[in-house]
């Protein structure tokens, strides 16, 4: 058995601590994909505006930056791809949102709460209006069609949130867990947000 002392007694080198504070913090302010890397870059004693974010292509041939008015201290990078970069933050409760900054620069900024991304789809996303969990909102950022879908259903405590939801051919997948505590799987036709 190991005692106080022996456990006091070990020195663990600072550089470990060092580079995975780093590394962490490096993976919530700062997102690389193919193209573009994102980096998420917080404006000290600011209320509002209080980050700022710059989408630079590999290529070195276009460059976007941005004030985002999202709480301070409280915001990251969730992930980024080809299309855009997802900043998200709490807002309360179980609330949190995410605002999705385009790499093409003329597009404006689009916000919605409890947002999910589909894992195979990034032109596709589903998010929660009002709050009201009943009803997940499939949204196409490619033409802005969106579709609303009944999880009524749903387990009410994962605040219409899925376990998966994913694309095969034209159809929307959902995996999520009932009220009942038994999964679902349901399977809508997107044909009309294509």
């Amino acid at each position: 058995m190991t005692s106080k002392k022996q456990i006091d007694s070990v020195k663990f080198p600072e550089t470990v601590y060092i580079i995975s504070d780093k590394k962490y913090l490096d993976s919530v302010f700062k997102c690389e994909n193919n193209k573009f890397i994102s980096e998420l870059e917080e404006i000290p004693n600011r209320n509002s505006n209080a980050y700022k974010i710059t989408i630079t292509s590999k290529n070195g041939q276009n460059k976007i930056t941005k004030l985002l008015d999202t709480p301070p201290r409280m915001s990251h990078i969730n992930y980024c791809n080809e299309l855009y970069t997802v900043v998200g933050f709490p807002c309360g409760g179980p609330c949190y949102s995410r605002v999705f900054i385009f790499t093409d620069k003329n597009r404006p900024n689009e916000q919605y709460s409890y947002s999910q991304k589909i894992e195979n789809n990034q032109n596709i996303i589903a998010y929660i209006k009002d709050e009201v969990f009943e009803k997940l909102i499939i949204h196409n950022f490619l033409n802005s069609k969106e579709l609303i879908v009944d999880i009524s259903d749903s387990n009410m405590w994962n605040y219409g949130q899925m376990d998966s939801i994913l694309v095969k051919k034209n159809n929307l997948i959902l995996y999520y867990e009932c009220d009942n505590k038994k999964n679902k799987i349901k399977t809508i036709d997107l044909k009309t947000i294509l």
